[in-house]
């Protein structure tokens, strides 16, 4: 028995060190498809500007186009990571922009692909936090051009661009905007491409043309039929053909629009999902249908209040409205949460108007 189980434990000691062995050599990146939500995982060995190759234990080796990148964890990155991207999903921006510099501060590993991703992270907070808070549009400029001057080949420079783009046209500098977006259409990712339409309508909606706007729109909704990476550059189009039919008073054919985009997004698109019952409330209450614009704008509050452009609209209205439906302390209470936590929105400005 003594031999036999000395021969066993030889055995197992092997099998383990092989296994060690093929682990420490095989490196674990995760990648996630926003398509189907699908975490692919292996080792990726090319980064690109317009596609990411993994290639996974059994040798397969996997392309995703960057505008089907959901998300990207390196191997052995640091654990504090999570919680910071929990921070940024939920909408707590200055939580998740104080964790990352942390990382990046304290990081000391020789991973490049890492840091450079720290960097755009770091960018896209301000970024984000820029979207609802007008102090930081220019910290948030700043750092995107740095990123994108230094990073014109990565896989992140294309959604940086267009999040730029987004903070020139907030900041009512169209024509930057304009270049910006032109640069993403002359890319080669239909994705990207489609998305930057998708912008440009919204530009041209601004400016009030809204005809413009609405070819744009559906010019975009028509090159994304079947195409399962321009999910989501397809349910833009389609929100932004309802705010052209709401400007154009075809109330009820942009309901109808914005109820088609809430049955089909799936519920990881939190922010086309806000976004859609923000516009349906603002039908609802041209309609003078206040009931069921309040209910509209209280899924946001109640749903998605980690996406915080759309939420802070919402909380606007919420406050507008709750009055005369006979809940003033509710009006009060959605006006003081606007106030708390985006005082430097354009809705915040807004309240009590």
């Amino acid at each position: 028995m003594g031999i036999d189980f000395n021969i066993s434990k030889t055995m197992l000691t092997a099998a383990l060190l092989v296994t060690a062995s093929a682990h420490s050599v095989f490196a674990v990146d995760i990648v996630t498809r926003r398509s189907d939500n699908t975490q692919l995982r292996g080792e990726i060995t090319s980064m690109r500007l317009n596609e990411i190759v993994l290639k996974r234990t059994n040798g397969e080796e996997i392309t995703i186009s960057v505008s089907n990148l959901k998300g990207v964890r390196f191997d052995k990155e640091p654990l504090e990571l999570n919680p910071a991207r929990t921070n940024e999903r939920s909408g707590a921006f200055e939580v998740a922009l104080t964790r990352f510099k942390e990382v990046q501060s304290a990081y000391t590993g020789g991973d490049k692909r890492l840091k450079t991703d720290l960097e755009f992270m770091i960018a896209r907070v301000l970024g984000k936090q820029a979207l609802t808070d007008l102090s930081k549009v220019d910290a948030a400029k700043e750092s995107l051009e740095k990123f994108r001057t230094a990073n014109k080949d990565n896989f992140r420079y294309l959604e940086a661009t267009l999040l730029q783009a987004s903070i020139h046209a907030l900041g009512g500098e169209t024509d930057a905007g304009k270049l910006l977006l032109d640069e993403v259409q002359a890319s080669s990712v239909k994705g990207f491409q489609l998305q930057a339409g998708v912008d440009k309508g919204r530009l041209l909606l601004i400016a009030d043309d809204a005809s413009g706007a609405l070819q744009s729109f559906d010019d975009v909704i028509q090159k994304s039929q079947g195409d399962e990476s321009a999910t989501a550059a397809m349910n833009d189009g389609l929100l932004g053909r309802a705010m052209c039919l709401k400007q154009q008073s075809s109330l009820d054919d942009a309901i109808t629009t914005l109820e088609e985009v809430i049955e089909k997004a799936p519920p990881t698109e939190t922010r086309t999902l806000a976004e859609a019952w923000v516009r349906k409330g603002d039908c609802l209450r041209q309609q003078k249908r206040q009931k069921a614009a309040l209910m509209a704008y209280l899924h946001v509050d109640v749903l998605y209040s980690g996406e915080p452009a759309q939420h802070a609209e919402a909380l606007l209205r919420l406050s507008q409205l709750w009055g005369p439906g006979g809940h003033q302390d509710r009006a009060v209470d959605a006006s003081a949460r606007l106030a708390e936590r985006y005082p430097n929105s354009q809705w915040a400005k807004q309240s009590g108007g």
